[in-house]
């Protein structure tokens, strides 16, 4: 045997024999720097030359002579204790110091040894492994619950005491430090039991609830609840405020009746929105002092935009100016103009705010049939000097001397003579032309007949005269006084007939009522909210828009889909009609339309040169 225990230390002194794994260990080792010759975690690190002493209370297996030292720990738990007998023992002579009762273990890796799981919520928590917080979807309120702050405390009771309790609760104390509040209920003479107190800990610096008696005694049948303030309700709503703009107060109400099953007055649920969305967007006046900042940061950051101002007045006392009007317009909308018909629409609309402003709005439309926003405004009043100035912006910023313009607008008074006075609108520049759907509501405002509101409408939008003089002999006949009002406006400017073809099709502003109604709900906002959604929206319009350009272009199309739609249905029409008659000195044809069923046969003249 002592020849065998010689031979082992032997095989253990020749250099490069690697070491024992740093993960194994004996019981009752404390030596630290066993097995410190080579670790488990240096992949791919060159062996070493040096080997590490074995530890004191190390004794080797008589069987494992060849193997190296990380083979000398026992494959299973079941051999923990294993015999004596099988062990050699070592001559007496120098070893003394070993311990033959020595007791051997499986190694275990770093990765198999399990800890305590900390929750993620009590990581920021100090000097605690462990906290209890509030969740909503839960609502359980329990003793030793931390809070942030107090205002956190205060809004998981409330959600607790109106989504799972359903009884309501009133204030006794609160301080800095203290929060109590009690049942609001009884029965039979008896005052609920139901109690949360909170105080704040230094230590922790968190709120705690300290004292909860968590069992309602009462009975509460009542079908609303005195908790649902509008602060509360503004908690429901800030994201979808912050989301749709004209989210109304009929979602509102609805909402309150899913989230909590009571019902809110329209008032309450009236002045919680208007709460909301002076959280989510500012104040007006706030609003007001942050405009000239955000238009700036636009001008810098997209060079090219316009933005001009003009003020009634400056204050001395406060050394502010006073708004008045104020003009924007985006560079890739003025770009972008430049590729439409010369036809401009515009219209005012309110502003559902607390000092009534309009908001001025030009556009345009491009080959897509689809609307492009030119310009905006924000005046006080929809008068004369309001749209004289909105409409030499327009002109020096948006149209920039391009000839040959057609506007389409209402019959306001003040808007007419702007018109007029503006060089770009009037003849031989440009052309003025009225709404017709405007035309007919004035109509029908006057006449108030519904059959002849439908003629009107049919006599403005006739392209033939002779058919429009047919239908204007039909009103007479049915009302001299309705056949008067439309006669003593001028023809030109609200009939597609005698229009001379300046409208390219186009008989209303619906052109700008489309973005009246993108920004509905934008205009119960302030100022600087309205502005920024007006930017969001024109930058969605541009980003959808260039997704179908480039698609066109990869496929070589070179006309837009509602161009390319308009050719083929007119291709086919002029299959079926007959040139009688050409000239080539005035670059006209006549033309004889197809006979149908009560109508057909007709002769049109047609200039090639226009």
């Amino acid at each position: 045997m002592s020849n065998q225990w010689g031979e082992y230390m032997t095989l253990l002194a020749t250099p490069g024999l690697p070491s024992c794994s740093n993960t194994d260990y004996l019981a009752g080792t404390s030596n630290p720097d066993y097995g410190a010759g080579t670790s488990n975690t240096d992949f791919g690190a060159e062996p070493t030359q040096s080997h590490t002493p074995l530890s004191e209370n190390f004794i080797p297996h008589e069987n494992d002579a060849e193997d190296s030292a990380d083979s000398f720990v026992n494959e299973s738990d079941e051999a923990s204790e294993l015999d004596e007998a099988e062990y050699p023992i070592p001559p007496e002579d120098g070893l003394d110091h070993v311990d033959i009762n020595t007791t051997f273990y499986r190694s275990i890796p770093f990765f198999e040894q399990t800890f305590p799981e900390i929750p993620a919520d009590s990581v920021d928590v100090p000097n605690l492994r462990y906290a209890k917080f509030y969740n909503k979807s839960e609502g359980r309120l329990d003793k030793g619950m931390l809070f942030k702050t107090k205002e956190e405390l205060m809004e998981a009771v409330k959600d607790h005491s109106i989504r799972h309790a359903r009884s309501e609760y009133y204030v006794t104390e609160s301080s800095k430090t203290k929060w109590k509040v009690l049942c609001k209920h009884s029965t039979e003479g008896q005052w609920c039991k139901w109690e949360v107190r909170g105080g704040y800990k230094p230590k922790i610096r968190r709120w705690e609830i300290t004292v909860y008696k968590g069992t309602h005694t009462c009975v509460n049948m009542s079908l609303s609840h005195g908790n649902i303030n509008r602060v509360y309700i503004a908690s429901l709503h800030l994201g979808h405020v912050k989301c749709s703009p004209s989210y109304g107060i009929k979602y509102v109400i609805q909402n309150v009746k899913d989230q909590t099953g009571y019902d809110v007055p329209y008032q309450k649920a009236w002045y919680s929105l208007k709460m909301t969305r002076e959280i989510v967007y500012g104040t007006w006046e706030c609003s007001v002092q942050k405009l000239p900042k955000y238009l700036g940061a636009i001008k810098k950051y997209n060079p090219g935009t316009i933005v001009e101002w003009k003020h009634k007045g400056f204050q001395q006392s406060t050394g502010k100016y006073v708004m008045g009007y104020v003009f924007w317009a985006f560079k890739q909308c003025i770009d972008g103009f430049q590729f439409c018909r010369k036809i401009i629409s515009v219209d005012g609309t309110h502003l559902y705010t607390k000092y009534k402003h309009k908001l001025l709005i030009a556009a345009a439309m491009d080959g897509s049939q689809q609307v492009l926003p030119l310009a905006f405004a924000i005046v006080d009043e929809e008068t004369y000097p309001c749209w004289k100035w909105f409409l030499q912006q327009l002109s020096r910023h948006v149209i920039r001397g391009r000839r040959g313009m057609c506007l389409i607008s209402n019959r306001h008074g003040g808007l007419i003579i702007a018109v007029r006075e503006g060089p770009d609108f009037v003849s031989p520049h440009g052309v003025h032309r009225y709404c017709l759907r405007h035309v007919c509501s004035n109509f029908n405002s006057i006449i108030k007949n519904v059959v002849l509101k439908d003629l009107c409408w049919q006599a403005g939008s006739e392209y033939q005269l002779r058919k429009f003089n047919r239908i204007m002999e039909e009103i007479k006949k049915q009302s001299v006084k309705a056949f008067a009002y439309l006669d003593q406006i001028n023809k030109e400017k609200w009939t597609a007939s005698l229009d001379g073809g300046w409208r390219c099709g186009i008989l209303t502003t619906n052109m700008s009522e489309c973005i009246n109604g993108v920004l509905k709900g934008a205009r119960r906002l302030p100022v600087s909210a309205l502005v920024e959604i007006t930017l969001e929206r024109t930058v969605h319009y541009f980003r959808v828009r260039a997704i179908k350009g480039h698609k066109m272009l990869q496929n070589n199309q070179l006309w837009t889909d509602f161009a390319c739609k308009m050719f083929i249905s007119w291709q086919q029409k002029a299959v079926e009609h007959t040139v009688t008659k050409y000239s080539h000195a005035q670059q006209s044809a006549s033309v004889v339309t197809r006979r149908q069923i009560g109508h057909g046969m007709n002769t049109h003249v047609v200039k090639i040169a226009n």
